[in-house]
């Protein structure tokens, strides 16, 4: 768990690191959708992240995920077909397995 501190109007400090809020909101994003997500599939059920808000989340992951970050804090990206949704191809680049079963 990281601890930011407000140093600046708009500006948030987690560790060396200096982000502006909206930054921090955008990651805070990832980590709700993508989590809810795991949540939803270790429980039992499906909740898909909606298309539209898979797809502005993706982008802004690729900004906030590079190969710095794996395999310590994300795993490898996974392969999908083409034609895959929005929300596959967000948990996919995040290192999850989108087909990952629900819990019985």
């Amino acid at each position: 768990m990281w601890v930011g501190t407000v140093t600046h109007p708009g500006v948030v400090s987690i560790g060396d690191r200096h982000l502006t809020a909206p930054m921090v909101a955008a990651a805070g994003a990832i980590e709700i959708a993508v989590h809810g997500w795991d949540v939803a599939r270790a429980c039992g059920e499906q909740h898909p992240i909606p298309d539209l808000m898979a797809e502005e989340l993706l982008d802004l992951a690729h900004l906030f995920v590079t190969d710095v970050d794996r395999p310590h804090r994300f795993a490898p990206p996974r392969t999908l077909p083409p034609r895959a949704s929005a929300q596959d191809y967000l948990l996919a680049y995040l290192g999850r397995d989108p087909n990952w079963p629900t819990a019985l």
